[in-house]
């Protein structure tokens, strides 16, 4: 049996979330030709890494999607509107994350539903 030391661990949970962040960085650029050449990318994208860590996010697929969104709106969730709504919500941050989107997500189909017709 393995064991490691704090120290270990805490450097594999690092280079964890160095792939993590490389990762999503490379399929946001190859998707997204604008921002293919943004040097602060991975800035951005981990900077979103420890806020969904820090508020202890637990669907991959929502932290997916947060990390996508601050790739295309830098820094979305410390703007004061976004603090006031994630933070102060009657749930979780992950929560009122997912909250938001549906209903951003509801608006837009709204707003784009009379154009395709």
């Amino acid at each position: 049996m393995l064991r490691f030391t704090e120290k270990q661990l805490a450097i594999l949970s690092e280079k964890e979330t160095v792939n993590y962040i490389d990762n999503i960085c490379s399929i946001i650029r190859k998707n997204a030709p604008s921002l293919s050449d943004n040097e602060q990318l991975p800035i951005i994208l981990k900077d979103a890494d420890e806020f969904v860590t820090f508020h202890e996010f637990k669907d991959k697929g929502v932290r997916n999607d947060f990390l996508i969104l601050s790739a295309f709106e830098p820094y979305f969730y410390k703007t004061e509107e976004m603090q006031s709504w994630l933070l102060h919500g009657k749930e979780s941050v992950e929560r009122e994350y997912i909250k938001y989107r549906q209903i951003s997500d509801n608006v837009f189909n709204r707003l784009t539903r009379g154009t395709h017709e």
